[in-house]
Formats: C-alpha cells, structure tokens, sequence
C-alpha cells in the first residue's frame, strides 16, 4: 500500500501525469453519492424538523475537492446550502455541524430577531468519517496510481 506522499514524489517525473492524476480523482469521487445520501439521511434524522429545518439543510450539495499537489495534498469533503431564504450567500454548516443553529425567534425576520438553537452535533461529519467504503476507495486508488507510474 503506498501512500498519497509517494505518488505525489513519483508524479513530478512522469510524464503521462495529467492522465494517472484525472483517472485518481475520479476514483477518489466515487464514494460522494453514497456519502451525500448518508449526509442527508442524517440531517434527516438529528436535526429538529420543526418549521422543516432538517428537510431544509438536508437539501445540501456535497461535493469532493481533490488536490494532489503541495502540501494539502488530499481529498476534502466539501458541504454547501443557500442560506435562507434561499437568497442568502451560505448558511454557516460549519456552525450547525458542531451544534448551534442560527433561527428565527417566532417567525420574525428581521436580523435582530434571529436566536440560536443548540441542535445534535455531527450531522455532517460523523457519516462522513464512518464511510468505509471511502477508506478503501482512496487505498486502491492510491495503489492503482503508483502502480501505472512504476510501470512507466
């Protein structure tokens, strides 16, 4: 099993780079559908559906940011909403994930009139990490890499 730092010394040689480096971030993003779905499940099920706030933030894009070079070099798991009502820029993920959500005191909407709710935390990251099919995808893939480019 190699690992991201040896592919990422073995590419700066080689010259069909471009190709190993398309066809490994397209393996690494294989295991997004089936861990948006377990995102959104969870969202489902955690966050308060009251007022429809689980469906609402359940209705994220999730999405992978594959970088293979420098230092940061990996794969980032990437969440976005439209803020509410779907005309803000973002809705602070980030914020609900660890547990605090901004909402509406009493269905006003003015900015002074916004409280925040303390909600189930992890909604995000605990599907996210608990993938093992992630895991092994990014393994083979890494593997799959190294062995083209020691072939030549």
């Amino acid at each position: 099993m190699g690992s991201i730092d040896d592919l990422i010394r073995d590419l700066r040689s080689f010259e069909r780079r471009k190709e190993v480096t398309n066809r490994l971030a397209r393996e690494l993003r294989k295991p997004v559908p089936a861990v948006r779905r377990a995102v959104r499940r969870r969202a489902l099920d955690v966050l308060p559906s009251g007022g429809g706030f689980g469906e609402w933030v359940s209705k994220l894009s999730v999405t992978a940011r594959v970088k293979l070079q420098g230092r940061a070099a990996g794969v980032k798991l990437v969440g976005r909403r439209k803020g509410y009502p779907d005309k803000q820029p973002r809705v602070d993920l980030r914020r609900i994930d660890q547990g605090r959500a901004a909402a509406p005191s009493w269905g006003h909407r003015t900015p002074a009139s916004w409280h925040f709710q303390t909600v189930t935390p992890g909604f995000f990251t605990e599907p996210s990490t608990e993938m093992d099919q992630w895991r092994e995808a990014a393994d083979v893939a890494l593997d799959d890499a190294l062995e083209v480019i020691r072939r030549g």
